[in-house]
Parts: structure tokens; sequence; C-alpha cells
């Protein structure tokens, strides 16, 4: 019987050591972990491998090496259950984990294992190896499984409270890593000698990772459509019909008054249609020379159709940095549209500016129409204000920036996009 058991342990050994490895392997191999995610998986598994190692080492040897492979073993398998306990918390939207009353009793509860664990090497109580080096469980035995089983129902405890901050897929892999250990740790309890935790934790571990994987994948590739719908959504609001309207309509009238105009028109029109569908495949900053460029192509043609109504004027202190495509020419456009074209005269002045500072670059796009009140916009601003929405997102994403609308009214708007002082790096 003996034998068959040493077997049986063996083999289990084994198989929980394969599946570590496999999990290593694959974990590595994983593009779609976010940083954070990999570096505690991949914690988390070299632990479970020593964990499981010690095990097997445990088992092929005698005497003392037999007695050290089980103290680290149990040490090595502590471990595991407080560290789930943070990523619980942790990937429940708990950045201040380390402040969380549940996970110090966790961690109280470790050190209080650590402790028994250590007496045990001086003790009969709880465990110890007879004259032979054989294993004999003490009358306290079942003391030292008491801080791992209410760590486990701690996380148990702490998923269930947390479940609404986690996802369907988080939830269930993290639920069946708390049960699979515990459920074996159990019935170890009743079968002396089989190490079925062994298997219970690599098995768990497993599937935890494989779902959590699964929900990263799903994150990221919803985060990759939102990303490609924000494009769309920015170069529809940029493509508007009516300026393709008024702008086709204008060199239509060029075309038999001045065709030497006209033929610089068209190609300020083809330049800017250029420019906006080639933003869909473009993901990083620009030169702000080539963004100024564009503007300047836009204000070209609506400069054809105001004529003298419409003043432009610059005050570029420094041009030498990036900027996401397609973040200035809304601003601008919404200065000629709702600022310029409001006034009573419909004309005015659309001023392009830029200030480099020690830790940040600042551009910025004023003009002197009505202004506005930013929390209440007419109905036909509504547009701009989704197009303005669209802008700060791009810039938060792309390069971390902000944009600020300051608007008084009867003295026109200021939007200025901060940028953080960096390298240039486009």
């Amino acid at each position: 019987m003996d034998s068959i058991l040493d077997r049986m342990n063996f083999a289990v050994g084994v198989s929980g050591l394969t599946i570590c490895i496999l999990g290593l392997l694959q974990i590595i191999n994983s593009s779609h972990l976010e940083r954070r995610i990999r570096q505690y998986f991949l914690g988390f598994f070299f632990i479970l491998t020593a964990y499981i190692s010690c095990s097997l080492m445990g088992q092929m040897g005698r005497g003392f090496h037999e007695k050290i492979s089980l103290f680290m073993e149990s040490a090595f398998s502590s471990v595991l259950t407080v560290m789930l306990t943070r990523f619980i918390l942790e990937q429940s939207s708990r950045p201040n984990w380390r402040q969380s009353a549940a996970y110090r009793i966790s961690l109280g509860l470790w050190v209080g294992y650590m402790l028994l664990l250590v007496y045990t090497q001086f003790s009969t109580q709880i465990y110890y190896f007879d004259a032979e080096w054989e294993y004999h469980r003490g009358p306290y035995y079942p003391a030292l499984l008491v801080p791992p089983v209410l760590i486990m129902l701690m996380n148990l405890l702490i998923l269930w409270h947390r479940r609404k901050h986690l996802s369907k897929k988080e939830y269930t892999a993290f639920f069946v890593y708390c049960l699979a250990p515990l459920c074996c740790m159990i019935i170890q309890m009743f079968l002396f000698g089989l190490y079925l935790i062994v298997l219970g934790s690599a098995v768990g571990a497993m599937f935890m990772f494989y779902y959590i994987l699964d929900d990263q994948m799903d994150r990221y590739y919803r985060k990759e459509a939102e990303n490609a719908q924000l494009k769309i959504d920015i170069l529809l609001a940029q493509i508007q019909p009516h300026f393709l309207f008024n702008s086709l309509t204008t060199i239509r009238y060029l075309c038999r008054k001045d065709p030497e105009k006209a033929e610089k028109a068209v190609t300020n029109f083809i330049a800017y249609l250029r420019h906006n569908m080639d933003s869909l495949s473009l993901d990083r900053p620009i030169p702000f020379q080539e963004e100024l460029k564009h503007v300047e192509g836009y204000l070209f043609l609506q400069k054809l159709r105001f004529g003298k109504e419409l003043k432009v004027e610059y005050d570029l202190e420094c041009m030498d940095f990036c900027i996401p495509t397609l973040t200035l020419q809304p601003l601008v456009e919404n200065a000629v549209t709702y600022g310029v074209r409001r006034t009573e005269s419909g004309a005015g002045v659309v001023t392009i500016r830029t200030r480099k500072y020690d830790d940040q670059i600042e551009v910025s796009v004023l003009d002197d129409g009505p202004g506005f009140v930013p929390d209440v916009l007419p109905d036909d601003q509504k547009r701009s204000h989704t197009g303005i929405k669209n802008v700060r997102e791009r810039l938060m994403r792309v390069v971390g920036a902000e944009l600020v609308i300051d608007s008084t009214m009867g003295k026109g708007t200021t939007a200025t996009i901060i940028l953080p002082q960096e390298e240039k790096s486009c």
C-alpha cells in the first residue's frame, strides 16, 4: 500500500510540476497580458513551481533532507494564499490594497502560520520525524491547518464582497482557485499520505491564469475596437458635409473667375482630405509643423470663402515638438465656426499661439468671438462638443496631454493644449 501511495504521490507531483512549467511558458509568450498581471503570474507560478519541486524532493529523499523539503513546501504554499488575497483586492479596483483590513488580517494569519511552522522544527506536538525519519502527525496537527484555511476562507469572503468590481471571468477564475486547494486540503486531512493539494493547486492556478488571460484578451480587443472607432469619429468630425459643400462651391466659382487660384484651392483641398484619411492609420504624434500645415490648408479654404472677414494671426514661440494628428485643426475650426462667424459682423481674428515652459508646451487657439458658457451649449454646438471630446481623448491616449477650454461671454474663447515636455519622438 505504501509503495502504491508513493507512486501515486510522485505521479501527482510530476503532473503538477508539468502544469506549472507549461503555465510559465504560456505567461512568457502571452502578449496581451498587462505588465502588472504578467509580473504577478510569473511570481505566482515560480513560487508554485518551487512548492511542488520541494514536495517531489521530499518524496525522493529521506532523513533531514525530507524534513527541510517539507518545511519549504509548507512555506511556499502559504505564500500563495497571501498573494491571492493581494491579487483579488488589486484586480477589484483596490489600488490601496496594502491598507485593506482584509489584506492585513491575511498577512497576520500568514505570519502566525510561519511561526507555527518554525515551532514544529523544535516540537513533536504538530508533526515530527521519528528516529528512522518516518513522518508522524502530532496531537495538535490540525492547528497548523487553521491559518491557511482561514486565509482561503478570507479570500472567498473578499471575492464575494468585491464581486461587483470584477468581470465574470475574473470572478470565476478566482472562485475556482480559492475552492480547489481548499477542497483538496480538507480531503487530505482525512486521506493521510495523499498529496492531493499539490495537483489541486496546480490545476486551480492554471485555470485561474487561462480565465484571466481570456478576460485580458477580451479587454485588449475591445480597447482596439474603441480606438478604431475613436479614429473614425475624429475623421467624421473633421470632414463635415457642409464644409465639403462650401469648399467645392467656392472652387467651382473660382474655376470661372480665377483658374489659378482655383488650382491652388484644389491642391489645398486634396491635402486636407489626404491628411484626414492618413490619420486613420496613424496612432503616434507628428511634428507640429505637419499639423500646422494641415491647419493652414483648412484656413486657406475658409479665407477663400469669407475673405477679409476672417483674419488669422500666428504667435509661434516654438515649433520643434510633436502633437497627435487632428488635434489642432478641430480647435481652429471651432474658433472660426463658433467664434469669428458668431460675431455681429461675422468678422474676427483667430490666433494660433505656442509657448514653451520648463515642464510643458502650450498650444493655444484664441478667437475674439461672443464666447459661451461651457456647461450650457446651444443645440447647434452639440456636434462641436463631441469633436472636442474626441480631441481630448486622443490627446490623453497618445501623449498624456490635456485640453483646457476657457471662454468669457462677450470676449471670446481660448482652447489650450498642454503637452508634457519630453524629448522629440516623432
